[in-house]
C-alpha cells in the first residue's frame, strides 16, 4: 500500500488553490476545491482518483445501475418453463395407453403395451421436471439481475467522461449529494466547512496580532519627557553655545 491519498490532499493543489469543501462517503472521497473536484475511490476496478474543473460538472445526482442481460435470458427461460409446464399439465400422454385393454392382452402384445404406457408416464413426468428446472433457472437469473441493480453517485460532466461511485444508505440519509451539490456550485462555501472556518481562524489571528496606530497624546507625552536616562545629546543643540 501506498497510502491513502485522500488524507494527503494539499500535495495535490496547485499553487493559489485551497480546500472548498470535503465530502466522505463510505466508498469516495470528494474533495472540492476553489478551481476542481478531487475524487478517490479505495478497491475498484478502475483508476483510484479522477479530477474535473468545477464549471464542467453539469449536474450531481443519485441514479441505479443494474445489467439487463440477465432480466433478459430470466424472462426468455420463463416463458419457456410456462409452455412446458402449460404441455405437461395440459397433456396426459400416459392416458393414451388407458384406451387400450392391458389387461385382456395376453402375450408380446400386452407386453408392449405395458411398456409404451410406462415410457409415455416416464415422459410425463420428464416434461414436468424440464418446466419445473427451467423455472430455476429463470428465478436464478432474476436474482442475479437484482443483485446487479445498485445506487450510485453520478457525476455529469460536460465534454468529458461522468464520474460515477456507490452509495450506501447511511450515505443518502446523511444527503451527501445535497452537500457536494452545494460545494461545487458557483459562490461561497458553505458556512459549516472546514474551509470557511479555518479562513475565520486565520483572519482572527491576523487581527489579534496586529496593533492599533499610537493615540497622538502619546506621542506627545513620549515627546515631552527627552530623551532616556544615559542618552547623549549632541552639543550642536545647545542654545547658549549656538548663540
Amino acid at each position: 500500500m501506498l497510502g491513502v491519498w485522500s488524507e494527503h490532499v494539499d500535495e495535490l493543489l496547485y499553487d493559489g488553490e485551497r480546500v472548498k469543501r470535503r465530502v466522505d462517503l463510505e466508498g469516495a472521497t470528494f474533495v472540492v476545491t476553489n478551481d476542481r473536484v478531487l475524487v478517490f475511490t479505495e478497491g475498484g476496478d478502475g483508476p483510484n482518483y479522477w479530477t474535473v474543473e468545477r464549471p464542467n460538472v453539469a449536474r450531481v445526482s443519485i441514479e441505479t445501475e443494474d445489467s439487463i442481460a440477465p432480466l433478459v435470458w430470466g424472462s426468455i427461460v420463463l416463458f419457456l418453463a410456462l409452455s412446458v409446464l402449460l404441455v405437461a399439465m395440459t397433456y396426459d400422454l400416459a392416458s393414451i395407453a388407458d384406451n387400450f385393454d392391458v389387461e385382456g392382452t395376453t402375450g408380446i402384445a400386452g407386453g408392449a403395451l405395458e411398456t409404451v404406457e410406462t415410457l409415455l408416464t416416464v415422459f410425463d413426468l420428464t416434461v414436468l421436471a424440464i418446466g419445473v428446472l427451467l423455472l430455476l433457472i429463470a428465478a436464478a437469473f432474476f436474482v442475479q439481475y437484482i443483485g446487479s441493480r445498485s445506487r450510485r453517485l453520478l457525476l455529469r460532466v460536460s465534454g468529458g467522461d461522468d464520474i460515477s461511485v456507490p452509495v450506501s444508505d447511511d450515505d443518502l440519509e446523511a444527503e451527501r449529494e445535497v452537500d457536494l451539490q452545494e460545494a461545487i456550485a458557483p459562490g461561497p462555501g458553505p458556512i459549516g466547512s472546514d474551509a470557511v472556518v479555518e479562513a475565520d481562524a486565520g483572519e482572527t489571528g491576523e487581527q489579534r496580532g496586529s496593533t492599533a496606530p499610537a493615540d497622538e497624546t502619546d506621542v506627545d507625552a513620549d515627546e515631552a519627557r527627552g530623551p532616556p536616562d544615559g542618552t547623549e545629546t549632541d552639543p550642536t543643540d545647545d542654545p547658549e553655545e549656538s548663540g
